[in-house]
């Protein structure tokens, strides 16, 4: 189990508010976090252990409300294990600076083969003779089905999961076809997806699979109308979310028969109260139901937890999360690519503040260069002043409120985009005031590679120290001789200079702070210019 370390000292407390892998719960153990397991209790108990908590996790049943963020006094990050967040109130969280999480990617796979799992299910009749042979009976006249084969099937959303669905889609012979208003024609047309408008997807598409989040924009995306364009007997799948879909409209077309079949993973209301067009759908003689079970396979809840897990340490230590909903943050075909400089910004910005006088610093100045010239800068933005405001205010900061926090100081980031700096593929460089840092992210993971001039190759990670020293012999020797005294242990160590006889620059990452007699003692050997810790 990797282990996942936290940088404040003080006691974090979670609670769980329904069921969560045993993995994702070891890895906030890990970090030193009090796990409360609330699972199974009435919202009075829930809503008291919140109170003194600094993060929630739910799934799809907690209503996390202005009631209970406005009754905690330190909540600082609400983790949803799954993708939707329509439970959340995402907007009251972001006016409170608490940043909410989600695991976007880590049920693509549970969620594009459960889509799968019901539409071959349904096709092929699998429940209904399953049920016959258990029963003892030989029938196979009543279970001729369908292929999927020569069909054509229309995506609505093509997202990762729609992308994976379509994928597949494509290895059983089908055509597909996608509405999507975000999605560019050219790369999707290069995956063998044809984009369309909505009402000629529906039109034109034998199975329709809806794969979009619930939001105020497709709250309802198909209604009477909608289901009407349709093909005469096509057939809907739902794995996304029930509140897509006008329930009464799809009872309405089953009935009647321009439908054939329908089959869903999601109700608008769950579970369905009794005599309401949820329940009516799973009781209907031609859909095919299961209770919300898209993401519920053991490995996807393992990935779930543990990427919740990281991404909830993470904001407690003051870092940036991957997943977060309500901030910038990596996302699209390019978000592998821009995640580790999101990570670098933020050290970047730790580290400005701790090379001297932080009053200085001017108007901070951000190059994205080579091959993330060009890409998305506002989750580098929002990382870095995180990082450099957690060293320069006494309030409590997160990426949610960075931004607002830096207006507020008067602190603007200039982003300029530049072409590659050799020998790097990509680098991130700032600027401000007397300091410049750059930085690249290599498979080994994230480095600083130059410091005011200096080229090094330091990892931004754990206890440095910085000196900046005449270029003369003895130096390094008489260094690591004081720490070694004041039992300060040297892990590793860079060292460059300007040129000879001039100024250097020496970088150790040691396995603690020096206490402030070690660094003054530094700080007042002959020939030493400066010396400062750096905790990163």
């Amino acid at each position: 189990m990797k282990a996942y370390a936290m940088s404040e000292s003080a006691s974090m407390r979670v609670v769980v508010a329904e069921p969560f892998a045993e993995d994702g719960l070891e890895v906030l153990r890990s970090a030193g976090i009090d796990v409360i397991s609330c699972v199974g209790a009435q919202r009075p108990r829930l809503l008291e252990a919140v109170r003194d908590a600094q993060g929630l996790i739910v799934r799809s049943e907690t209503r996390v409300d202005r009631e209970l963020l406005s009754g905690s006094r330190d909540l600082r990050v609400v983790g949803r294990a799954g993708v939707g967040v329509d439970t959340i109130d995402v907007d009251a969280a972001t006016r409170a600076g608490i940043v909410v999480v989600n695991t976007p990617s880590a049920n693509t796979i549970a969620a594009t083969e459960q889509t799968f799992a019901l539409l071959l299910s349904l096709l092929r009749h699998v429940p209904m003779a399953a049920t016959s042979v258990k029963a003892g009976r030989w029938e196979r006249a009543g279970f001729v089905g369908g292929e999927l084969h020569g069909k054509t099937l229309g995506i609505l959303g093509l997202g990762r999961i729609g992308s994976a669905v379509a994928t597949r889609a494509q290895a059983f012979g089908m055509r597909t076809i996608a509405f999507d208003p975000y999605i560019a024609a050219e790369p999707a047309e290069g995956a063998g997806i044809e984009i369309l408008g909505l009402d000629d997807v529906l039109a034109s598409a034998d199975v329709v699979s809806l794969h979009v989040p619930l939001n105020d924009q497709t709250i309802g995306l198909l209604g009477a109308r909608e289901l009407g364009l349709m093909k005469q007997g096509a057939i809907l799948v739902n794995c996304a979310r029930g509140g897509l879909v006008d329930e009464a409209a799809l009872l309405s077309a089953l009935d009647s028969g321009h439908l054939s079949a329908a089959a869903i993973d999601v109700v608008a209301q769950e579970p369905p109260e009794e005599g309401s067009a949820g329940e009516q759908l799973h009781q209907h003689p031609k859909v095919l139901a299961t209770p919300h079970l898209g993401g519920s396979t053991r490995e996807a809840l393992g990935r779930i937890a543990t990427e919740l897990a990281a991404d909830i340490v993470s904001v407690l230590a003051g870092r940036p999360a991957g997943g977060a909903v309500n901030a910038p943050t990596a996302r699209g075909a390019d978000a592998a690519k821009l995640r580790p400089y999101i990570d670098l910004a933020y050290r970047i910005g730790l580290m400005l503040p701790q090379l001297g006088d932080s009053t200085h610093l001017g108007r901070p100045a951000m190059s994205m260069c080579g091959d993330i010239a060009q890409l998305e800068s506002a989750p580098l933005v929002s990382a870095f002043l995180s990082g450099i405001l957690q060293r320069t205010t006494a309030r409590r900061v997160s990426i949610v409120n960075a931004g607002e926090i830096a207006k507020e100081r008067g602190i603007e980031v200039a982003v300029r985009f530049a072409p590659p700096e050799s020998p790097w593929l990509g680098s991130l460089r700032v600027h401000a005031g007397p300091h410049h840092i750059v930085g690249t992210a290599l498979d080994r993971g994230s480095r600083i590679v130059e410091i005011d001039g200096f080229e090094i190759d330091a990892d931004p990670r754990g206890t440095l120290i910085l000196t900046r020293h005449q270029d003369v012999p003895g130096m390094i020797g008489r260094a690591g001789t004081l720490l070694g005294d004041a039992r300060v242990n040297i892990s590793t160590m860079q060292v460059a200079r300007n040129a000879r006889g001039g100024e250097a620059m020496m970088v150790l990452s040691v396995d603690r702070m020096p206490d402030a007699s070690t660094l003054r003692a530094l700080q007042g050997m002959p020939f030493m210019n400066s010396a400062c810790t750096i905790n990163l």
